[in-house]
């Protein structure tokens, strides 16, 4: 399955009389819908069981879905309500009984980032992607059309005259359901609304209906099953430990992520460091030959792990972590090390979560060298005034995986695309790792055996 860092992307489905049909096909479009900043939104009728759909979301935890209950006229104004309650920048509006045949959703995606104030379509209908500033534009769906087929041909003609030019991509396919072609051969546009559909006049919907009413019956951003699919989530594991079910009820403004392996000597300093500046601290241990993880404890401590080691895969314990945290209410992830301080005449991250236009924010790091009051001055690109550069700190937007190809050495944030905002944080970080000969021969002697693509030169 081909990934993005961020799909930034808002998924919207009226179920409409096909809920049952959907939840029957869900195992089908998982694997699409369980990538990075992807949000799928349903809508529901208001009168309808939800019992089965809500169980079955349940069962992906990894998906952020957004269930939304009213009563709409047709599915035309209930695709507008769909757009109202979605946060991304880009939607793809889709049919209930729409199949993939291929993977359309990365295939528009990619063709609109190099195609500004266009919308890209696929083969068929109920298969239309556009940034939702120019849904906006044009006021969405026009409510009088009752065929999903009419309503989006409107749609698409009103972009056109607000000079949002269409992007045609064949082999974007989606394979319809049986009940949408027969319910298309048998619907037809009213001859009156026919010329409407296609020449209309202006690019602004005038039977746009009032969106905002619908009732959320479930929002991935409140985490309502947090707590039950997390510890089925850490039962895989080798160990876990969390010390209240509270711990998934709250807010956390920051929220510190730790790897941890074999650092008896330091994981205490690190907890004492890091619980003065972040409100919450998620720690995963690699399967450590010490006790690290008996000594890892802190009054901000929302939950530790340790897993089986099978092999040094920093992507995979990175990856852990940020699937551990999804699970958790969160502002903002920062990424720490056992073997890194927070310097405190150094640190700035609550002023700079205050910037609300910021996505990425980057910390300085120093390596001390033979002495805490000594640090090397680095003369690599990523440096400045000798200092390490390293983005560590993201918004939270969802569950995010980092799709770097490495298993080491890679950017430790799950996204960094040029649409980013990124903040140079005046934090600096005291890095002990090099801190003494003996630390910096073991570190050279262990990447020599676990860096096998020579990633880095260490000499």
């Amino acid at each position: 399955m081909k990934q993005l860092p961020n799909f930034d992307l808002s998924i919207v489905v009226p179920l409409g009389d096909r809920l049952e049909s959907f939840v029957d096909s869900l195992p089908l479009r998982t694997a699409y819908y369980e990538r990075n900043g992807i949000e799928v939104v349903l809508l529901v009728d208001e009168e309808a069981d939800c019992r089965s759909l809500l169980a079955c979301i349940r069962k992906y935890p990894f998906i952020s879905w957004k269930v939304v209950a009213g009563s709409w006229q047709n599915s035309a104004v209930a695709y507008n309500e769909g757009i109202c309650q979605s946060i991304k920048n880009y939607i793809l509006l889709m049919f209930p009984e729409s199949l993939f045949q291929a993977d359309v959703i990365y295939e528009l995606r990619v063709t609109l980032d190099e195609y500004p104030l266009h919308y890209a379509i696929g083969f068929s209908y109920g298969c239309l992607m556009v940034k939702k500033e120019y849904l906006d534009l044009v006021g969405g769906y026009d409510g009088q059309f009752d065929v999903l087929e009419g309503a989006e041909e409107n749609l698409c003609r009103r972009m056109e005259l607000a000079d949002i030019h269409r992007l045609y991509y064949p082999d974007a396919l989606l394979q319809l359901g049986e009940s949408r072609l027969s319910e298309a051969l048998e619907q037809s546009v009213p001859e009156d609304l026919l010329y409407e559909m296609l020449l209309p006049i202006k690019s602004k919907a005038d039977n746009r209906s009032k969106t905002g009413s619908g009732k959320l019956l479930y929002d991935w951003q409140e985490h309502p099953y947090a707590n039950e699919q997390c510890r089925e989530y850490l039962s895989a594991l080798k160990q876990f430990d969390i010390p209240s079910d509270v711990v998934f009820e709250k807010f956390y403004p920051l929220i510190a992520l730790i790897p941890t392996y074999n650092e008896s000597e330091r994981i205490t300093d690190c907890l004492r460091s890091v619980e003065k500046y972040c409100d919450g601290i998620i720690l995963l241990d690699d399967d450590s030959q010490d006790d690290t993880y008996e000594m890892a404890w802190s009054d901000k401590l929302l939950l530790k792990a340790k897993k089986v080691r099978t092999e040094f895969n920093d992507k995979q314990n990175r990856n852990m972590l940020l699937d551990i945290a999804s699970f958790f209410k969160a502002g903002w992830f920062i990424f720490i090390d056992a073997d890194e301080r927070f310097d405190d005449r150094f640190v700035d991250l609550r002023e700079v979560m205050k910037i609300s236009n910021v996505d990425i924010i980057g910390v300085y790091i120093a390596n001390l060298w033979n002495s805490t009051d000594t640090y090397r001055f680095m003369k690599d690109p990523y440096a400045k005034n000798g200092l390490w550069l390293r983005w560590r700190m993201f918004r939270d937007k969802g569950r995010m995986q980092i799709v770097n190809q490495r298993k080491l050495h890679f950017p430790s944030i799950p996204y960094a695309e040029k649409n980013c905002n990124f903040f140079e944080a005046k934090t600096l970080l005291l890095h002990l790792g090099y801190l003494s000969q003996n630390k910096r021969k073991y570190k050279y002697d262990f990447y020599q055996i676990e860096d096998k693509d020579r990633i880095l030169c260490y000499d």
